[in-house]
């Protein structure tokens, strides 16, 4: 039922998109508060999952840890921008392909088909839509990048795409993933190609991030926490929640509002440099999680 509901969310709110094609600066503001009120807090509980892997550790010690972290990439986004930006989408990529092979397959630990389908996710739509993208990379780096011819662009998406459909189906002769699996995996990519095809890039991102990734992430966080929580309710979830989703909301609105950014290329390259900050953290411990997890299922089984 939850899926046939995201794909129902995904698919209105694009074809309105189609429909009204509102201008620019609409478009960004709705997609980039949806991302900030709806996506943001699926890293909102870490510390409360931290606590459940360490029972010495404690919220101050941990948001200690986040903090430097954060800031120490950071200094690499000072000092190497650009390679600071290719780290950025290479852990986002590992990320939410974990995710989608975690809520879809759930199979064992896999690095390379976590990557591969990261890359089908991220990577290729940033591909896709490169030359959308080209105001933003070009304020991030030092010197101007080139725009990237369309045949090139469409060579090297298919690329991706086909790499991750082969491994896919190794991995189905192999008998580790399941043919339904691979199916939902394959229509699923189409799916994020069309809607990167036909809609802006912060659009498209903003259905994905928030639909899916965000969606599936809060919901395998409550299922973990209820599993070794027998009390643990919907309820209190929103409470743990609700205090770093706000903290976060207010601390990127008050340094976007102290930046001042001039226009939106600059305003999204603050904007991903700060959801940079909190996703390297967010990732290394959300590995954890699923690792977790899929040890204790396969012990069970």
């Amino acid at each position: 039922m939850t899926k046939y509901l995201q794909f129902g969310l995904a698919l209105v709110v694009g074809s309105l998109y189609l429909v009204l094609i509102p201008d620019d600066d609409v478009t960004n503001i709705i997609a980039l508060a949806a991302i900030l009120f709806f996506g943001v807090p699926h890293g909102a509980i870490d510390h409360k999952i931290h606590l459940k892997f360490s029972k010495k550790s404690n919220v101050k010690k941990f948001i200690l840890i986040y903090v430097l972290v954060g800031l120490g990439f950071l200094l690499w986004w000072v000092l190497m921008p650009l390679k600071a930006l290719l780290i950025f989408i290479i852990l986002s990529a590992y990320h939410f392909g974990q995710e989608l092979i975690e809520d879809i397959s759930e199979t064992p630990k896999d690095p390379i088909l976590n990557l591969s389908w990261g890359l089908i996710v991220l990577v290729s739509p940033i591909i896709l839509k490169f030359n959308e993208l080209l105001p933003t990379i070009n304020f991030i780096g030092s010197q101007p990048i080139s725009r990237i011819p369309r045949d090139l662009q469409l060579i090297i998406v298919l690329v991706i795409h086909l790499l991750g459909y082969t491994y896919v189906v190794y991995l189905f002769v192999k008998k580790v993933l399941h043919k339904a699996a691979v199916i939902r995996l394959i229509l699923f990519s189409i799916y994020l190609l069309l809607s990167y095809l036909l809609l802006p890039f912060i659009v498209a991102f903003a259905l994905y991030f928030v639909l899916f990734h965000s969606i599936n992430a809060m919901r395998h966080q409550f299922f973990w926490m209820r599993d070794r929580s027998a009390d643990y309710t919907f309820l209190i979830f929103l409470k743990d929640l609700s205090p770093f989703t706000l903290l976060t909301n207010v601390g990127m609105f008050v340094l976007i509002y102290y930046l001042d950014p001039a226009d939106w290329s600059v305003f999204f390259t603050y904007f991903f440099v700060f959801i940079s900050l909190l996703t390297l953290p967010h990732a290394l411990l959300f590995d954890e999680l699923y690792v977790s997890k899929n040890t204790t299922h396969q012990t069970k089984e």
